[in-house]
């Protein structure tokens, strides 16, 4: 029996699981199986401190109380430099904390690596608050 050309490619698909398209499998690289401390290379926040505090929105409640101190928040950086699981650790109240938590969320990073590859690292950062006089 003489099967068309079009049966004989259907076939070899399915006896060799090849997909169509790329054959080589899908990493997701954004996916922290392992959450490393200290790594070779520790993330690194594109801007730096400065950068981060210029976009500082410090709460008028605060403003009006005369807060000032320090939130620090704990998050994880993943492979791609997104921060992740963000949360105060240490914080002061009055929408300070708040507010630290959505610069660490918006913020970017330059992603941690081990051995040359992007891994996910545990941060701590501190955000400060001081009243301009």
């Amino acid at each position: 029996m003489r099967f068309p050309n079009i049966y004989l490619i259907l076939i070899i698909i399915v006896l060799t699981g090849c997909k169509s398209g790329s054959n080589e499998p899908e990493i997701n690289l954004s996916v922290c199986e392992e959450t490393f401390l200290v790594v070779e290379e520790m993330p690194e926040l594109i801007g730096g401190q400065s950068g981060l505090h210029e976009r500082l929105q410090y709460p008028d409640v605060a403003i009006r109380a005369g807060i000032e101190g320090r939130v620090t928040v704990q998050f994880i950086v993943d492979k791609l430099g997104r921060p992740d699981s963000a949360r105060v650790i240490r914080g002061i109240g009055r929408g300070c904390d708040e507010e630290a938590l959505r610069l660490v969320n918006t913020a970017e990073f330059r992603p941690g690596k081990q051995r040359a590859e992007p891994v996910c690292v545990k941060m701590s950062l501190p955000v400060v608050f001081k009243l301009q006089n």
